[in-house]
């Protein structure tokens, strides 16, 4: 006999995604418009000059206020309305009341350590990677400005301005970007597809594009296999909100550390790593990713959920795999 999915509403994935991407869309221009509201009525200055003002630290309270409206807008309501729409119990869907245990945690906290020298392997690998002049120009233009704003923007001086920025710098965007890429994008096309590795793909390289750098390209897409996978293994979105979360607070602590020490303040803590660090740190991952599949495998087969016999449901993906 075959299974029904009891929790969809017989929206196709294609059309699932359509809806999404739609939604993205609306939530990237309601976004935009919300956040000039915001910056005329806190600053008083004129759009037209907000390229230039945004690198002046009295307008910090502005910006930090304007980047968690647009990434609500573009990056969290577009995946509620989705799921609202397809899906009857949304929650399930985007996997917030999937059961966790305390194993997993700390495996989350294990991968997140090992993931510092595979980055800092693969921001060098990202380095030496023959491109057009022209190209390495124009990319290494845009660091410098990147760089510059955040020089003049993240300056925490503060345990104040510390607090604030763990809340808008590392929470916001790990709960923002956890639900729009692991929650929406990459749990639709991982349904499409009957399987993780293609839509984990697809996503990390979404994900670390929409960070607009070409030289931490690798690194991002590293990471967003890694919370991918996190996601995928437990069917629990908070976890990779936590490995997220995390991963943004220690750089944010890296960095407030550095300021308060008169230091050269850099939020990539993973700089500096040679080439060989990352290749011990990848066996080692993905020493921590089998058990933590292990683990979370067990953890599924305690907490059976029978009013939802859903074919397309993470738990029973991974009990076929075994």
């Amino acid at each position: 006999m075959e299974k029904i999915d009891r929790n969809s509403r017989n929206f196709s994935f294609p059309g699932q995604l359509g809806i999404f991407l739609a939604f993205i869309g609306a939530g990237l221009i309601i976004g935009t418009i919300v956040s000039v509201i915001l910056w005329l009525t806190m600053t008083g200055r004129p759009v037209l000059s907000m390229a230039q003002d945004m690198f002046d630290p009295k307008y910090y309270n502005a910006i930090m206020m304007m980047q968690v409206v647009s990434t609500f807008f573009m990056f969290f309501l577009p995946v509620y309305f989705t799921a609202l729409i397809c899906y009857r119990n949304p929650s399930r869907f985007l996997g917030l009341k999937t059961r966790i245990n305390f194993q997993q945690v700390l495996l989350v906290l294990a991968i997140l350590i090992i993931t510092f020298p595979l980055s800092g392997a693969l921001a060098e690998l990202n380095k030496i990677i023959l491109i057009p002049k022209s190209w390495e120009i124009y990319f290494k233009a845009k660091e410098a400005e990147r760089a510059a704003q955040e020089a003049a923007l993240i300056n925490i001086n503060s345990f104040g301005r510390y607090v604030l920025s763990m809340i808008i710098i590392a929470l916001l965007p790990a709960v923002f970007e956890e639900f729009c890429f692991r929650g929406g994008l990459q749990n639709i096309l991982t349904r499409w597809f009957k399987g993780p590795w293609v839509a984990i793909i697809l996503t990390s390289i979404v994900f670390s594009a929409v960070h607009a750098s070409y030289y931490g390209f690798l690194v991002r897409f590293a990471l967003g296999v890694a919370l991918g996978l996190i996601f995928y293994y437990s069917g629990s979105l908070w976890l990779s909100v936590l490995l997220h979360f995390l991963y943004n607070g220690l750089q944010v602590t890296a960095l407030y550390f550095a300021t308060m020490n008169g230091k050269p303040s850099s939020k990539e803590i993973e700089d500096n790593f040679p080439l060989w660090a990352g290749i011990v740190a990848l066996a080692f991952i993905i020493f921590a990713f089998l058990k933590f599949r292990q683990i979370s495998l067990q953890q599924q087969e305690k907490f059976v959920m029978p009013e939802i016999d859903d074919p397309n449901d993470y738990h029973n993906w991974i009990t076929k795999e075994s």
